[in-house]
């Protein structure tokens, strides 16, 4: 068979190709930056071999969306142009191109060897530029002396960075500009005490004969301009009524903007800081008004003051407390949002002043504290639960309930404190009280009517008398006698689980429904907590 012709001189070449070309040497990792029009500039992966540039074919095809086939067994690239195909060998200065019309082939020697370079293929970039142009023009072009690669028409890059200063007035302050040419890199601004404020812009280069030109006025009383290889530092004399600046970028325009914050200013910006941090409490406060949040039950007695004594030796203390417990499980469960105090959890003794204590250290937003009634005389027909709300007793019975529940004051070491208590001072103390006074009753009258329709105990209704325990509570408050221990079929039921989970339950009803009236009170404006209804 002949070898044709093309095949021959191929053969020839390749055969002489170590005879000719040798590897340059000393090559050294580079950059070539690209300019197409106006997009931002961008980088081939570049070698330089002794002053010879060369640039990666992958990443040349790939700015210039060309495809490029690899052939990584036999170490070849091929370049498909719209008519031409080029294929590059590596560690070759033969490149073979093929017209895609006639399917004709020919070869074509750079001046030096391909460079073959962890997988990725380099030609020199001055001819591989110029050979591309010729079988496909696009306007592609190589300086050699920029090592910049460009396309198409590349807009002079602007010959300063720093071409003006502006300052005006406003409602805050005053706006410094430091007119830019360009996005700006790093910079720094700093004010001393002594009114000077320095500007250092990183890589930059400010058009000083333009700067000299501006007349400061105002806060600006002087400009001076210092520019380095590699940075240019602004120096303005600003008023001594200037304390604070604030730098950034202009993102709508290349601009370094520097607000100035005078002594005037911040004092009227921290009054209006203040003012609107009052306003904010203010609302938080009668957005907190405005929720029945926090409920404190009191289980009246306990520890070393076990209360009345029932007629089969049920202690009060325990009572209240089992009914206690309950009721706060039932408010955790059922209202939302709402959370329960205890002045007592356990077998406790709790002073009576220091209950109310624990329910204004809460936050409390209604005040129950829970008890059982008896009469001297055991066993009795007495019988019912009863409300009270603190006020002087009207009648010979309430004065004698408040009197049994205040004997717990004995078991405390310090009963001086309770000597002032007085029917005048009580009259006082309820007088103090009268902002709750009105929320404490509309309770009361709920709660009476809510356990009359959940319990076969009768309602004796809502009545008044001068319980110590509601004395300093700062919120609606109420005392519940529950029932009588000195009554059999009564304590029958206030001894149980079952009477005690229903009594709670009675009282829970009477404070859900007490809650939805109050909020929606509330929120109509028809009045909240020191407001009266």
């Amino acid at each position: 068979m002949k070898m044709s012709r093309f095949r021959r001189l191929l053969c020839l070449l390749l055969f002489l190709h170590p005879f000719i070309q040798l590897q340059p040497a000393h090559a050294e990792k580079t950059t070539v930056r690209v300019q197409i029009e106006n997009r931002p500039v961008s980088y081939l992966r570049s070698y330089d071999t002794l002053g010879v540039v060369y640039v990666s074919v992958s990443d040349y095809a790939s700015l210039f969306t060309l495809p490029v086939v690899n052939n990584h067994l036999r170490e070849k690239i091929e370049l498909r142009l719209p008519s031409h195909r080029i294929k590059f060998t590596a560690e070759n200065p033969y490149l073979i191109i093929t017209d895609v019309g006639t399917n004709i082939a020919s070869v074509y020697q750079l001046p030096v060897n391909v460079l073959f370079v962890d997988s990725v293929y380099y030609v020199p970039v001055t001819t591989f530029v110029g050979l591309v142009e010729r079988l496909a023009p696009s306007g592609v072009s190589f300086s050699p002396d920029d090592r910049l690669l460009t396309k198409g028409r590349v807009t002079p890059a602007p010959k300063f960075d720093i071409t003006g200063i502006g300052v005006e007035e406003k409602l805050n302050g005053y706006l410094l500009t430091i007119k830019a040419s360009r996005k700006l890199g790093d910079f720094n601004a700093f004010l001393k005490p002594d009114g000077w404020l320095f500007v250092t812009i990183a890589d930059a280069k400010a058009d000083t004969v333009a700067l000299s030109r501006f007349k400061p006025e105002g806060v600006l009383r002087r400009l001076l301009t210092f520019q380095s290889p590699t940075s240019v530092q602004l120096t303005f004399q600003l008023s001594r009524d200037v304390v604070e600046i604030d730098p950034f970028l202009d993102e709508k325009s290349n601009d370094l903007l520097v607000a100035l914050h005078t002594k005037h200013e911040i004092a009227k910006t921290e009054l209006e800081k203040k003012q609107q941090d009052e306003m904010r409490q203010r609302l938080e406060l009668r957005r907190s008004q405005a929720k029945l949040d926090v409920v404190v039950i009191d289980p009246g007695h306990g520890g070393k003051d076990p209360g009345t004594i029932g007629v089969r030796g049920v202690r009060e203390k325990d009572v209240t407390l089992g009914i206690a417990l309950r009721l706060g499980r039932l408010i955790e469960r059922n209202l939302q949002g709402v959370k329960v105090i205890y002045t007592r959890t356990t077998d406790t003794f709790i002073e009576l002043d220091r209950r109310a204590q624990i329910a204004n250290a809460s936050n409390g937003k209604l005040f129950i504290s829970i008890h059982c009634n008896s009469t001297e005389r055991k066993p009795s027909s007495a019988n019912g639960f009863e409300i009270y709300l603190l006020r002087p007793g009207k009648t010979e019975s309430a004065i004698r309930i408040a009197e049994a529940e205040n004997a717990a004051i004995e078991y405390e070491a310090d009963r001086e404190r309770y000597k002032k208590l007085t029917e005048e001072n009580f009259i006082l103390v309820t007088m103090r009280q009268s902002a709750f006074a009105k929320y404490s009753e509309r309770f009361a009258e709920i709660a009476a009517n809510d356990m009359a329709r959940h319990l076969k105990i009768q309602n004796s209704g809502v009545k008044q008398a001068g319980f110590y325990v509601l004395v300093g509570a700062s919120m609606p408050n109420v005392l519940v006698e529950t029932g009588y221990l000195s009554n059999r079929n009564e304590e029958r039921v206030l001894r149980s689980a079952q009477g005690q989970q229903r009594i709670a339950e009675a009282l829970f009803e009477g404070i859900k429904d007490y809650k939805a009236e109050y909020e929606q009170a509330v929120s109509e404006g028809r009045g909240a907590i020191g407001q009266g209804r």
